[in-house]
Order: structure tokens, then C-alpha cells, then sequence
């Protein structure tokens, strides 16, 4: 299941996997949009540097975004002021549209095939309900406070009226926005480090975190370094910060559009039907303009077991735009802070970096996190350091979030215990589905495979001990307390787990 962004991608990977023992002033773990800035900055700055991917660079949550770059955040930036402040959005504001020239610039520099370019963002409602109307008021005058420039139009050009009733006042439109394929600028910026000495290895999972002595195991290598930056999306292992995020899943898919007469179009901009909580855009891909829908959010491992999401963005396409097929479906993880805003900077050790909380704007705060991080490790602090710190204490902006997560944990290691399995007999499980399934009192997470091949696993994550839940459209096990996730033979996807799920071996 792949995003449209990495639909060339060739499977052979340029990057060995760690082996043996090496040294560096830095390890950076992870291979996203985070970890790879960062690793060129710091590069760029004098320091060796060593780059961990446990899979493939930039094929995890970076290759299956939006491709969208932007100033202000998704939740409303009226929403991010009111919890703070006006000079926090704009400080907000300043730093990311910072980013997005940092972007600019690096593949202009590196001749980087990104299709980068500027494109206005419209923010529009589709229904008539007066509070979403008051609310896109209170937007206009978050951004106009935090310098966007925000303007009202009456339509947003590609976007048929089906979509987007014309209304006057109905969206807002703020310039210099970008957009770009964040794969393939990943990737290049991959190739660029590799040939300037940076040690880049894919398929290399930190198995095993040693802050204190400054040691990143792998299955099959080790790297020594002074600093240690945890770009994995969210902190391995155990971190307090895990206790104040929320975890999401968000799904994508993309199909060619029509060329009938009316039909072909999109916006060539970024637009979200907020009411409908759609994202929307066009891109171009080979010889043909594709239509991205993103939507259907929903938090990790709480899915409607026989809900295709996929299904229901593709009916949306089909009822607005008119696309006939659709090659290609995706979802990606989403870790959002308590505060609105990310945690960027040291951990509990001085030596160790982390960025997480991005929510849905990864590209553009994974690129601020790396801006921020880079600093650090030189021995710089910034004002963006210090707001973003996650060692910060904001007990009053959090505590609603806090409080709803932590029940949330609670009620799944109490209640997933206590709960009836899906299924009681192994005959029950249909080929391609996953299922918890009850065998003589005891729960397994049990999937067959097209060829009705059994693969028998524990559904109990190992980073806290809640139970994994079967997500269909994402082809995984998902753990619904802090995100962490499994393939369908028990190895680590992403999250905090650092170990997979126990495998079992029934007897027939």
C-alpha cells in the first residue's frame, strides 16, 4: 500500500544496514523528513554524523503525508492562540514559514526533483452551520494577527460547487503556501549526505538505547555518539511525554483525474473543507493530474474493524470530482501534544534529543525540529528552544488532553483483558483479516494471509502491555494506548515499542 509520492519508488535499497561498531558525534534515529534535515544540518556544521532507518528513508509517515507545506497549523491557528497567546501564534507562524524557505532552498541547491512550488492555501466550509462559520471568522483574524494576510474569496478555483457551495465569505485564502513531493526530497537529501561522508543505513532499528553511555544498538551493529536524536515521530521506549499525546490515524488516496469535458479539474492549491474534514489537492504524477483526498481520521487502534476508510474518501471523489480509479491508498500516524504545541529539544538526558507532537503538520514541524535540534547540539539555545522545550510545564493547557489519554490507557489495560475475544475458533478467521481470537482462555492476535497461512501472535504490546487491535486498511496491529504498531508477522512498524509482538506456535 503505497502513497501516491512514492509510486516510482524502486524497492533495492541504496543503504546498507548497520554492521559492526562505528562512532560519531551524532546519531540520528530515524529516516523522515525530521531526521534527514537534521543529519544535514548538523553535517553541514563540521559533525560526523551516523543516520538510523529501520526501514526505507522517508517511506514511513514522511511518504505517506500530505505533501503539503504551510504557515499556520490544521487544528486553526486561532485555536493554537487561544490556548497561548497572539505572540505565541506568530512566533509559531514565523518559525514554520521559515521552514518552508529552508525547504525552498535545499532543493533548489541540490537540484532535487521535488516539484516544489508556492501555492495559496484556502481554509473553507462547505455546510451552513453558524458555529463553523464564527469559527473561520475567528480564523481570519488569528492569521491576520500572526502576519498570513489571510483574504476572503467567494470560491476556490478546482473545486466544484458540489464540494464547496458558493457563499460569499466561505473561504479564506492565504498566499506563498508550498507544495512539493516529500519522498522524493527525502530521498535526495539521502543521496546528497551519502556523498558527503554522512553514514546513512536503512533497515536499522534501535533495538537498544543506552543514553548514559551514549550507545544506539542494532540488530547487527552499534553506533557511539555524543548525541543521541530520537526522529522517530515519537520517543522510544518509555518517555513522560507519551502520557500527554494522543495518537491518530489518517488515511490517503489518489486516483487519476477524468479528462471528460467539465471534468479534470482540482485545486492546484491546498484546501481544507473544514465541517467535512477533508484535505484536498492535485498533483501531478507521469503523464496525468491526480486528485489527494486525506481524511477519516481516527485514533490508533480505536478503528471500526469493518469500516474501509479507504472506501469512503474514494465515494467523496467519485460524488465531487468524478474520478473513475483509484491507484493508490495509504494512511499515515499522527502524534498530537497536549498543548498545541510540539515537544522539540533535550530529554531527560542532556545528550538526548527528541521531536514529536506534531499532529497533522509533520512536514513543515519536522523541518522546524530540525532547525531547533541542530542547535542544541551545537550548544545553542533559541526562543524557539524554549517554547518548544518538552521538558515545559503547562498543567492548564494540557490537563484536558492528559486526562483523556491517561483513561484512555487505563481502560485498555484493564478492560482489553477483561473483554470477550472476537473470535473463538481459528476457522473464523477469513483469509486477509486479522482477528483476537479466545483459544482455551487465553487471547492470541491471529492473522491469515491470502494463502491461508496462520501467523499466531501475543496481542499484547510490549511497551505498556495493552492489547493490539486489528487494523484492516492499514494491513497492521495497533496498539490504542501510545501508537505503537505491528506488522502482520509481529515486527515494530513505528511508536514506542522497541520489541515485537511474542510469536506463537499453536500445535495443530
Amino acid at each position: 500500500m503505497n502513497s501516491v509520492w512514492m509510486a516510482d519508488h524502486r524497492d533495492s535499497s541504496p543503504y546498507p544496514p548497520l554492521a559492526g561498531t562505528v562512532e560519531a558525534d551524532t546519531v540520528v534515529i530515524g529516516g523522515g523528513i525530521t531526521g534527514v534535515t537534521t543529519a544535514m544540518l548538523l553535517a553541514g556544521a563540521g559533525q560526523s554524523v551516523v543516520l538510523l532507518e529501520a526501514e526505507r528513508i522517508g517511506a514511513s509517515n514522511t511518504g505517506g503525508s500530505t505533501g503539503n507545506l504551510y504557515g499556520t497549523v490544521s487544528d486553526g491557528l486561532a485555536k493554537l492562540r487561544d490556548k497561548w497567546d497572539a505572540d505565541t501564534a506568530r512566533q509559531v507562524v514565523t518559525m514554520r514559514m521559515q521552514a518552508l524557505e529552508l525547504i525552498e532552498k535545499t532543493s533548489a541547491r541540490l537540484s532535487i526533483d521535488c516539484g516544489f512550488a508556492r501555492r495559496p492555501l484556502y481554509a473553507c466550509v462547505a455546510g451552513d452551520d453558524e458555529q463553523q462559520l464564527a469559527s473561520l471568522q475567528d480564523e481570519h483574524r488569528a492569521l491576520e494577527e500572526a502576519g498570513l494576510a489571510p483574504s476572503w474569496v467567494d470560491a476556490v478555483p478546482g473545486l466544484p460547487a458540489s464540494a464547496l457551495p458558493p457563499r460569499a465569505h466561505a473561504a479564506l485564502r492565504i498566499e506563498q503556501q508550498a507544495q512539493f513531493n516529500p519522498f522524493t526530497y527525502v530521498q535526495g537529501l539521502a543521496r546528497a549526505l551519502a556523498g558527503q561522508g554522512v553514514r546513512v543505513h536503512e533497515h536499522s532499528a534501535a533495538v537498544d538505547v543506552d543514553a548514559g553511555a551514549g550507545r544506539v544498538k542494532t540488530a547487527a551493529g552499534e553506533v557511539h555518539a555524543k548525541h543521541i536524536v530520537f526522529a522517530t515521530h515519537t520517543p522510544k521506549g518509555f518517555n513522560l511525554v507519551q502520557a500527554e499525546m494522543e495518537t491518530y490515524r489518517e488515511y490517503g488516496i489518489a486516483g487519476a483525474l477524468d479528462a471528460a469535458p467539465g471534468q479534470g479539474r482540482a485545486p492546484e492549491a491546498i484546501c481544507w473543507i473544514r465541517d467535512r474534514s477533508r484535505s484536498i489537492r492535485s498533483c501531478r504524477h507521469g503523464d496525468r493530474d491526480h486528485l489527494v483526498v486525506v481524511g477519516e481520521k481516527h485514533k490508533t487502534g480505536h478503528n471500526a474493524a469493518d469500516t474501509d476508510y479507504h472506501e469512503r474518501l474514494r465515494e467523496y471523489a467519485r460524488e465531487h470530482f468524478g474520478v473513475s480509479s483509484f491507484d493508490y491508498a495509504w494512511s499515515a500516524q499522527q502524534y498530537k501534544s497536549a498543548d498545541a504545541l510540539p515537544y522539540i529539544g533535550h530529554s531527560a538526558h542532556r545528550n538526548v534529543y527528541m521531536a514529536t507532537g506534531f499532529g497533522a503538520d509533520g512536514l513543515t514541524w519536522g523541518t522546524v525540529a530540525a532547525n531547533v535540534i541542530a542547535e542544541l547540539v551545537q550548544g545553542r539555545e533559541s526562543p524557539a528552544s524554549e517554547l518548544l522545550t518538552p521538558k515545559r510545564f503547562t498543567p492548564i493547557k494540557s490537563a484536558k488532553v492528559w486526562a483523556a489519554e491517561n483513561a484512555t490507557v487505563m481502560k485498555h489495560l484493564v478492560g482489553d483483558r477483561l473483554s470477550s475475544a472476537e473470535q473463538h475458533r481459528l476457522s473464523d478467521v477469513q483469509r486477509g483479516q486479522g482477528r483476537i481470537v479466545d483459544l482455551d482462555g487465553r487471547k492470541h492476535a491471529v492473522y491469515r494471509s491470502p494463502a491461508d497461512e496462520l501467523t499466531v501472535l501475543s496481542p499484547v504490546c510490549p511497551h505498556l502491555k495493552c492489547h493490539v487491535a486489528w487494523n484492516a486498511a492499514a494491513t497492521s496491529w495497533d496498539c490504542p494506548c501510545h501508537g505503537s504498531r505491528f506488522d502482520i508477522h509481529g515486527q515494530v512498524i513505528e511508536g514506542p515499542s522497541l520489541h515485537p509482538l511474542e510469536r506463537y506456535e499453536l500445535e495443530d
